[in-house]
């Protein structure tokens, strides 16, 4: 304990992450003004379920825009950037609010189309299987009395009753976690399947994914983090969550309904109180992990991206002999995102330590007496095995009821994590969804014309640059033309504006009635040699 106390001082004591500390109590500090400020006037609004919370998580989130500072000069200014990023963030944060709410049906409804689907059957076998595994917990635990009141009595028969029991209980134990786990790993895996294929429709059609990578429509970063590796994080956690908090769920209540036989309710109320009371306030204590999860894998995605990069483009590196700048750039998204996970980690063990003394260590203190007390004021005439054998199944029904209240009250930190996925998944699905499919501006030619034809036409680049203004130009059957020009001058610009790729500001583009067939986009299916090579596996 005291090297890990040495070493968390060490890590806290680093600029960089005394930075993200500064950063969280300035904005956590705005965010308490503002919630007095309308606690005051009464006339705050909020929108989407979370006004005041969005800026919190948003200063947040402005973490990711500062580049992984070298020195104290570079961080400060760091910081400085990124809190004048915080008060120009509009985006959604990643919090357990009506937002994530609402962005969690809307993921249900795709993974789980209809109560007769696939997806359907296997939740209601999982959930057979999770009240088939709650029953056998509950058999287990009387048979453990059982063997006890057998001890006590010497009873052989007895004693080989319970141990075949045992034995029966223990084969079906295996086999249904057994099974369990291979229907969440089978959830998982139909939900994927179906998430990512609804993304990819969404994805490869109308061109989403060049105007998404290309033009920056809808603000998406790192989509190919988002859809290989952030779904398949989303799926695996909606799945083990139902899990996770069902059979915790009905534990309680079988356990609880077998120890009132013999306890009573008042001693157990006074449990399920302290354990309600102390999960409100860890959660009230508990940072925003959700959005820091958010943020754990933006990170990630960067640091996938620049390898990608590096590897995309290892000629041109090894020709231009640009490897020591490209050691760089991948050692500075490297440190960043080492830097933030200390800074995530540090406060995860900080929160750790509270949830674990509260929810299990404290509870146990106050656990044991409410088992004790009942045995030791009644009067009833029992025999000292069958004191023992209650005792003993009440003890393993306590410890299993206050495991699972415990776990459900932890669901929170599942929630948060569930959310952090839920808007990097939606995130994707919305930016690619805003992508508006555009009326191209390529016309077709009349009856008879096979020429290509530019008139009046002005291009911009993306960044509103003007490139091309006013090209008038006709291209006719068997004529070649060459387009020169200085680098940046608009000359690829021009058969962007022809393929599809970009509209025209103004003017028109005909392009022949004959011969050339019409993609799906309704473009003209020319044929075009792009600047870099592009071999597709299989057929166009």
């Amino acid at each position: 304990l005291s090297g890990v106390s040495v070493y968390a001082a060490h890590q806290t004591r680093k600029k960089e992450i005394q930075l993200y500390f500064a950063l969280m109590r300035d904005v956590l500090l705005g965010d308490n003004k503002k919630a007095r400020h309308a606690r005051a006037t009464k006339g705050a609004t909020n929108i989407g379920g979370g006004g005041e919370r969005s800026e919190t998580s948003s200063g947040i989130r402005a973490l990711s825009s500062g580049k992984p500072p070298s020195g104290m000069e570079a961080s400060e200014k760091s910081l400085a950037a990124t809190k004048v990023k915080t008060n120009k963030s509009s985006s959604k944060a990643a919090a357990v609010d009506q937002t994530f709410l609402r962005r969690l049906k809307f993921l249900m409804r795709i993974v789980v189309p209809s109560w007769h689907s696939e997806e359907a059957f296997l939740l209601f076998v999982q959930s057979m299987a999770l009240v088939s595994r709650s029953y056998i917990s509950l058999r287990m635990a009387e048979t453990g009395g059982a063997g006890l009141r057998a001890v006590m009595e010497r009873d052989w028969l007895s004693g080989a009753v319970v141990l075949t029991d045992f034995f029966i209980s223990g084969v079906a134990a295996a086999a249904v976690n057994s099974a369990l786990k291979y229907m969440t790993n089978s959830i998982t895996t139909c939900f994927r399947e179906r998430l990512t294929l609804h993304v990819h429709d969404a994805y490869l059609s109308h061109r989403a994914y060049y105007k998404a990578a290309v033009l920056r429509y809808g603000d998406l970063d790192n989509a190919d983090q988002r859809v290989a590796e952030d779904l398949n994080q989303f799926c695996y956690t909606i799945s083990d969550l139902y899990a996770r908090t069902f059979k915790p769920l009905l534990d309680v209540v079988l356990s609880t309904s077998r120890m009132s036989q013999t306890m009573g309710y008042s001693g157990l109320l006074t449990l399920y109180v302290y354990f309600g009371l102390s999960g409100a306030i860890v959660r009230a204590f508990s940072p925003p992990f959700g959005e820091y999860i958010a943020q754990t894998q933006k990170r990630e995605g960067d640091f996938r991206r620049t390898h990608s990069r590096l590897i995309q483009h290892a000629e041109e590196v090894a020709f231009l002999d640009g490897s020591a700048r490209e050691k760089a750039i991948l050692n500075g998204a490297l440190r960043e995102l080492t830097t933030w996970s200390h800074f995530y980690y540090y406060l995860q063990f900080k929160q750790g330590i509270i949830d674990q003394y509260a929810l299990k260590y404290f509870a146990s203190m106050i656990g044991w007496p409410v088992l004790a007390v009942p045995f030791m004021l009644s009067n009833r005439d029992l025999s000292a095995s069958e004191i023992a054998a209650r005792y003993k199944e009440n003890d393993t029904l306590i410890k299993s009821a206050s495991g699972s209240i415990g776990d459900l009250m932890l669901v929170y930190k599942k929630l948060q994590r569930l959310a952090g996925f839920t808007a990097r998944v939606t995130e994707l699905i919305e930016s690619v969804d805003s992508i508006q499919v555009e009326p191209s501006n390529v016309e077709v030619a009349a009856e008879g014309d096979d020429g290509i034809h530019f008139e009046n036409v002005t291009v911009h680049a993306p960044d509103g640059r003007l490139l091309v203004q006013d090209l008038t130009l006709s291209v006719n059957p068997g004529e070649s033309v060459f387009i020169t020009g200085a680098n940046g001058a608009g000359k690829t610009s021009i058969f962007r504006v022809l393929a599809g790729l970009w509209r025209a500001t103004s003017g028109k583009v005909i392009r022949p009635s004959h011969g050339l067939a019409t993609t799906d986009d309704g473009d003209a299916a020319i044929f075009y040699v792009p600047q870099r090579p592009y071999l597709v596996s299989g057929t166009l």
